[in-house]
């Protein structure tokens, strides 16, 4: 099987879920979120919150970065954005 094709499929496991996408919209549609500011727009414990941030990061979806104590994140890979907005958008109307 293609490299691409396992690279693929796993980026697609590792944003199908429904947190992952709430994270990926909310990142895009307000910009760089704490993970305060992410866990009480999503309404989302910090623990969950974490857990799904740390999947994020690990397949270079969302990018962190430190201010002082805080940790900012932001969309890394405008391309997945792209994908998860196409489909919640056009499912949802």
């Amino acid at each position: 099987m293609n490299n691409n094709i396992k690279l693929s499929a796993s980026l697609l496991k590792a944003i199908g879920h429904p947190i992952r996408v709430q994270i990926i919209l909310a990142l895009a549609n307000h910009g760089d979120m704490t993970v305060t500011e992410l866990t009480e727009y999503l309404q989302i414990d910090q623990p969950i919150m974490s857990l799904h941030l740390a999947v994020l990061r690990k397949f270079n979806v969302i990018l962190v970065t430190k201010d002082g104590k805080k940790s900012v994140y932001s969309i890394l890979d405008n391309s997945v954005y792209q994908v998860v907005s196409i489909i919640y958008y056009t499912r949802n109307n």
